[in-house]
């Protein structure tokens, strides 16, 4: 359900889906208030860019060698 709500199925996946949600009330109703949840959520998430420091510091850390 969440990949669904996320957009991160495969096309097939969503056909399958679709499909689904079309007879399953349940899920259909269970998938229309994850849309509403998670859009409420990024209404109301504020967004922070990191400093250019922090996100360079961690560049380093993944180039460098374990």
């Amino acid at each position: 359900m969440s990949a669904a709500v996320d957009g991160e199925l495969s096309e097939r996946e969503q056909q399958d889906f679709d499909q689904h949600i079309t007879w399953c009330i349940s899920c259909a109703r269970e998938y229309q208030e994850s849309k509403k949840t998670k859009h409420l959520i990024r209404e109301k998430v504020v967004r922070f860019k990191a400093p250019e420091s922090l996100v360079n510091s961690i560049l380093k850390l993944t180039d460098s060698p374990s």
